[in-house]
């Protein structure tokens, strides 16, 4: 009779250790978008800095929180592996630069809306999903996901708002940019600096 208490108790122990160490990382994983989106509510939307300030605090926040190398090489897609090694480190660098300066300039528009983390769940791939919500000053809400990856700490690869993902949407709008230029990487690369003023 104990034998057989002490082999229930250790089977239910050791069938509990993947569960605990699941919703630790699911707890890992909420608790990091938690802490990237306060930072950058009370970091990017101080009143009187400048734009270049803006900037920067946004990128140092985009390269400790995001992967910028697997990001960049999605969203340049099948051309990737067709770009040359010098075309594909000034692509990466130009993609940093232009996710820079397109994104940190919203948060000079934040008034008073706020950020809201919910649930997260495992999703294919081994990375998880943290729901999250921005609840507008005219009470309408926006939900966003957050793809993270743990591998090294963590890291997000993707973002969807209203279930739409920024990567995929950023590498068909330069799928069509290359497209225009005969297929050629070097299109979109004179594009980029445009927009980038490089």
């Amino acid at each position: 009779m104990i034998r057989r208490e002490f082999f229930v108790i250790l089977l239910a122990t050791l069938l509990a250790v993947p569960v605990f160490q699941q919703a630790h990382a699911m707890d890992k994983a909420n608790g990091f978008i938690k802490e990237v989106g306060q930072k950058a509510i009370t970091s990017l939307t101080e009143k009187g800095i400048s734009t270049k300030d803006r900037e920067e605090r946004f990128r140092k926040i985009f390269n400790k929180s995001f992967n910028v190398r697997l990001l960049a090489r999605f969203t340049l897609g099948v051309y990737w592996r067709r770009a040359t090694k010098a075309q594909q480190n000034e692509y990466v660098n130009l993609f940093e630069d232009f996710v820079v300066k397109a994104y940190a300039a919203r948060f000079a528009d934040y008034t008073d809306e706020k950020f809201n983390v919910g649930d997260t769940r495992d999703i294919k791939g081994g990375d998880k999903l943290v729901a999250s919500e921005i609840v507008m000053g005219d009470g309408r809400t926006i939900p966003v996901h957050w793809r993270v990856r743990e591998k090294a700490g963590h890291q997000i690869v993707d973002v969807l708002v209203e279930g739409v993902s920024m990567a995929i949407t950023q590498r068909d709008e330069f799928a069509s940019i290359i497209n225009q230029n005969g297929g050629k990487v070097d299109g979109l690369l004179i594009a980029l600096r445009k927009r980038t003023g490089k």
